[in-house]
């Protein structure tokens, strides 16, 4: 049985081991099952292309990502099984194809496409970038959690897996007899071809160059991450199995093989090494190609032999959530919640009403959905700012709150509402069937990520036609949680589950389930003194009630059920009406988040109480304001 070194370091042998013994569907689900096995008891000792260098890495070793997905290409196809001829003595042997881009044959050998033993397999690609969003504070904290960390920094690796230019020219004589044959897989729609062989005499020194040169002499690739300005590798990962789950924006953590070959990338104009045999490859157009087979230096390829969907991406909270994770929270609850309900009300002007709203805003999520409604989201207009015209941005209120914030939560971004913003932008993602690519928009965003619109930064002008799509999405993000992809010929519209906090000196023009008008009490401290007022175990005591309360159950008893009926009549009956079934829908959302805050599963009379007092002085405020 392989040691750990083996199947971390070496995982393709382990692979071929297996293939040995197991062939067909049967082979990749004994190799899923064994690695996942391992992975289960030793995750944190694979290294993660989110923390390491690409260079530090060893090319073919276990690695895991840690990224959301940004894009799905068709389906690809290719040999997971051939066999492999002698030409001077026509012995021929199986060979696995699977895991891998490519495969290995000395001088003597080739790879025989017209055996009746080749098997054609179907594997899916998707394109993989890092969490949009994603705090600084839960990247460090995922990062000191990797062996690179963990053993004293990247140079120790780098003595066992970085090749010196002395090995590297070894390697090369070696490859003279062992050359690299290129197993190019053709995407989804065409017929006939399974995989294009590189010209067997190109040595691994002429392959880096001409990679080089490709890079050098054509663009960049962008890599189409959502949010502007945000740095992290990209990936392409293919998978084998467990494809039917995965959907675009889900959040993995995908364990593989990593694979970095100089040939994978695309060279524009190069002509087919047999021009009798055409691959799909060789009808794309350069940008198509550009987008499918970028440089391996810049988006590795990942084989993915375990895929774990990530119900969570806070490092503060346990990657399972068993039945027993709230409890080990429950006693400090309540401190905790005035902790941060004190540093909210000190970056609020020292409102207290407006930091509870904004404190159960931190813990709603869609729990479920009823037609078109999304049950749980809680999008609320913090309004009533204090003019702060003359200062920048980034010193103004909405921007110090949204620091805060990103001190607390996995997932956070800030964005100004300028008019340059709106018209110039793009919002939502549109399908480019040139590339044949899905181009991100700022809000293709994972479930559970805090968005916090800055109104204050809005200037006079006139949106163009981008603008007003741009804030038309907003609008249907806050209503409704859903967001339509433009795939020019026709919108698909995908459920989302982002948090909207909307900030604005007077009532914002995009809709919100509450708005909360500010009650100035003296001058808003700023995120830093507050931050240099709170313990750091404080601050990671607030990170994992955040993170665990918006998981917990709630119910009511068929006691208080009742008396929520009787309030509900009662009240109607006093203001002739006047409360509607979406007032109370409020109360009812505001008493599951309240009860919740306090760490409370079932309701009680003394939460409901609460609600119905908070709601009165919100209202109260909002009545002032209009007359």
């Amino acid at each position: 049985m392989p040691c750990i070194e083996d199947w971390l370091s070496s995982p393709l042998s382990v692979v071929d081991g297996i293939c040995k013994e197991t062939s067909g569907k049967a082979a990749m689900g004994t190799i899923c099952e064994y690695f996942t096995q391992r992975v289960e008891e030793n995750i944190h000792r694979i290294p993660s292309i989110n923390d390491t260098p690409l260079h530090y890495l060893k090319p073919n070793s276990l690695v895991r990502f840690r990224c959301m997905v940004q894009d799905m290409f068709g389906p690809e196809y290719f040999l997971s099984q051939y066999e492999v001829k002698s030409k001077s003595t026509g012995e021929t042997v199986l060979a696995s194809g699977l895991y891998r881009d490519v495969v290995d044959c000395s001088g003597d050998l080739e790879v025989d496409f017209n055996s009746p033993k080749c098997v054609t397999s179907e594997k899916q690609t998707y394109y993989c970038v890092p969490i949009p969003g994603e705090t600084e504070w839960a990247k460090q904290a995922f990062a000191e959690r990797s062996p690179l960390v963990q053993h004293g920094g990247p140079s120790q690796l780098s003595m066992s897996n970085k090749r010196s230019l002395e090995d590297d020219e070894m390697e090369g004589d070696h490859t003279t007899a062992q050359q690299h044959e290129d197993l190019r897989t053709s995407p989804s729609g065409t017929s006939g071809d399974c995989s294009q062989i590189q010209d067997p005499k190109k040595t691994r020194t002429e392959e880096t160059k001409a990679s080089t040169n490709n890079i050098a002499t054509t663009a960049m690739p962008s890599l189409n991450f959502p949010l502007p300005g945000e740095q992290g590798p990209a990936c392409l990962v293919h998978l084998y199995e467990q494809c039917d789950n995965i959907k675009l924006n889900d959040t993995l953590e995908f364990i593989g093989i990593l694979s970095v070959h100089p040939s994978l990338a695309s060279t524009p104009g190069e002509a087919p090494s047999d021009p009798s045999f055409i691959t799909a490859d060789d009808v794309m157009c350069q940008e198509e190609r550009a987008v499918h087979h970028p440089p391996p230096s810049l988006v590795p390829r990942l084989h993915c032999l375990v895929a774990r969907p990530m119900k969570h991406s806070n490092p503060t909270m346990p990657t399972v959530l068993a039945e027993d994770s709230l409890k080990s929270l429950t006693p400090p609850v309540l401190h905790v919640r005035d902790d941060l309900l004190a540093a909210l009300e000190k970056l609020l002007c020292g409102d207290r009403l407006a930091a509870e709203y904004l404190l159960l805003h931190l813990l709603s999520t869609v729990y479920t959905r009823s037609g078109v409604m999304a049950v749980g989201k809680f999008a609320i207009n913090l309004s009533g700012l204090p003019t702060q015209q003359t200062l920048p941005l980034e010193e103004r209120i909405s921007s110090q709150v949204a620091k805060f914030l990103k001190h607390v939560l996995p997932k956070c971004h800030l964005l100004p509402m300028t008019l340059n913003n709106l018209n110039s932008l793009n919002f939502i993602p549109k399908k480019d069937y040139t590339k044949d690519r899905l181009m991100s928009g700022m809000l293709q965003l994972s479930n559970g990520t805090e968005l916090v619109l800055d109104e204050t930064a809005m200037e006079a002008g006139q949106l163009n036609a981008t603008g007003v799509q741009n804030v038309t999405s907003l609008g249907n993000l806050m209503s409704w949680q859903k967001l339509a992809y433009d795939f020019n010929f026709y919108k698909t519209e995908f459920m989302v589950d982002i948090k909207v906090l909307v900030m604005s000196e007077g009532k914002s023009l995009l809709p919100s389930d509450c708005q909360v008008k500010l009650d100035p009490q003296r001058s808003a401290d700023s995120a830093d003194t507050v931050l240099n007022n709170i313990n750091h175990s404080v601050i990671e005591k607030m990170r994992c009630y955040l993170g665990l309360l918006r998981f917990a159950e709630y119910s009511v008893s068929p006691e208080m059920q009742k008396v929520l009926q009787e309030d509900f009549v009662s009240v109607r009956q006093q203001t002739d009406g006047k409360m509607s079934a979406d007032d109370f829908h409020l109360h009812l959302l505001l008493a599951r988040l309240l009860s919740i805050s306090y760490g409370q599963v079932p309701l009680t009379n003394e939460v409901w109480a609460k609600v119905k007092n908070m709601e009165s002085k919100r209202r109260a405020r909002l009545s002032v304001t209009s007359q």
